[in-house]
C-alpha cells in the first residue's frame, strides 16, 4: 500500500513539475513576444522619425519667407516651423555686403544662395527658435522673391 501511496504522491509531484515549467514557457513566451513586439514598435517608431520631417503646415503662406534672428543676420526660403526646439529653412538666400577700396562708396550688397561657401553647407538649415526674432512672407512682387524664383531654375 504504501508503494501505491510513493507512486502517487511521486506521479503527483511530476505533475505539479510539469505544470510549474509549463507556466514559466508561458511566461517567458509572453515575455519574449511582448519585448518582441516593443523593440519592433521602437524601430519603426524611430525610422519614421527621422523619415518625416515633423513640419506643421501653414496654410496660406507665401512661397518664400524672410527670417529675422536676433543676432542681426536675415535668411531668405521656405520656412518651417517643426516640432522641437528648431525651425527649418530650405533654399536659404542671405544678403552679402561686399567692401569697396573707396571708403565714400556705399557697399554693395548682394543675395548669396546658401550651399557656395567654402564649406559647402546643405541647401536647408536647421535654427533655434530662440534665435528668430520674426519671419515674414515674401510678396511675389519682392525682387528678393524674384530672384529666389529664377534662380531655382
Amino acid at each position: 500500500m504504501s508503494e501505491v501511496i510513493d507512486h502517487n504522491l511521486g506521479d503527483t509531484v511530476i505533475r505539479r513539475i510539469r505544470r510549474h515549467l509549463e507556466l514559466r514557457r508561458s511566461l517567458y513566451t509572453r515575455l519574449l513576444r511582448n519585448s518582441g513586439v516593443t523593440l519592433a514598435a521602437f524601430l519603426l517608431a524611430f525610422f519614421f522619425t527621422q523619415w518625416w520631417d515633423f513640419t506643421i503646415p501653414a496654410p496660406g503662406r507665401g512661397e518664400y519667407q524672410a527670417v529675422f534672428l536676433t543676432n542681426g543676420q536675415t535668411y531668405f526660403g521656405r520656412y518651417y516651423e517643426r516640432i522641437g526646439a528648431y525651425a527649418k529653412i530650405e533654399d536659404v538666400y542671405y544678403l552679402q555686403q561686399a567692401d569697396s577700396s573707396d571708403p565714400n562708396a556705399t557697399p554693395s550688397t548682394r543675395l548669396v544662395r546658401r550651399g557656395s561657401e567654402l564649406h559647402s553647407p546643405d541647401h536647408r538649415m536647421l535654427v533655434p527658435k530662440s534665435a528668430i526674432l520674426f519671419v515674414e512672407d515674401l510678396t511675389d512682387g519682392s525682387p528678393i522673391a524674384q530672384f529666389m524664383r529664377q534662380d531655382r531654375r
